[in-house]
């Protein structure tokens, strides 16, 4: 069938209807994005041809194969980063990004993979822990957009203050784990002496899951009880106080 309609098309062609590269590149110079990949698409499911040329660029672009992630423990170096990867395929290159100044992780890094596939399986479960915290990645030419956001963001997100020193990420996201699935979360830590700030955040993965840990009445983590709040209450309150604080 695929062969008939090449025939068809070559005859059509040596009718005298023939059209050079050049000209299709003067007709399809002025459409939209949306409008060419519309055209490709169409024609990749007719064409299997067209289909594995398609695939063949995209895997060609490293913009299909490498990650973003973000969250990363200060400690976090970038042969731990590749190890928490490489279960899902073959490592192109990998790295913490660190300040040039202080020579000190930035908190995020990059994953590219050998082959695009192996990008989709990793974007399938995009949070995991690593070195006691919550990393999460996303398509790299997403940026920061690409993991959480979303516009109920505001509405996922916890902040948890008043922790005791001794509890960990760990701790934390296994004690708010209970609640629902967990995207990102971590105790705060000071940069220089990795010790813990008292405090950290938690962002699930639906309203609900936030809305339930909110009303759970156990409010005690480790020795000390801890306060809850949502991030946008703590950013409300923190503005004001600041303000308040400026004004005095």
């Amino acid at each position: 069938m695929e062969d008939s309609k090449k025939r068809k098309m070559e005859e059509t062609d040596n009718d005298g209807e023939s059209t050079t590269q050049e000209e299709l590149r003067l007709l399809l110079d002025p459409l939209a994005k949306s409008q060419l990949v519309d055209l490709l698409s169409r024609l990749g499911t007719q064409y299997p041809s067209v289909a594995e040329e398609i695939k063949g660029l995209a895997c060609a672009d490293p913009v299909h194969r490498k990650l973003f992630v973000r969250g990363l423990a200060w400690n976090t170096t970038s042969d731990t980063l590749c190890d928490a990867f490489r279960m899902h395929g073959e490592i192109e290159e990998g790295a913490v990004i660190y300040d040039k100044v202080t020579n000190k992780s930035r908190g995020y890094g990059f994953i590219t993979y050998k082959h695009m596939e192996s990008a989709h399986i990793a974007l399938r479960a995009p949070s995991k822990v690593i070195d006691g915290r919550m990393a999460v990645c996303n398509l790299a030419c997403e940026g920061l957009n690409g993991a959480s956001g979303t516009p109920d963001l505001a509405q996922r997100k916890l902040y948890i203050g008043g922790l005791s020193p001794n509890v960990t990420s760990e701790m934390l996201l296994s004690f708010f784990g209970r609640h629902g699935d967990i995207e990102e979360g971590s105790v705060a830590y000071e940069k220089d002496t990795n010790e813990s700030r008292g405090f950290g955040f938690v962002t699930y993965k639906t309203v609900e899951a936030a809305k339930k840990a909110i009303d759970d009445p156990q409010k005690t983590l480790g020795v000390s009880e801890f306060e809850l709040l949502s991030a946008v209450i703590f950013c409300v309150a923190c503005f004001f106080f600041s303000f308040v604080f400026m004004r005095c």
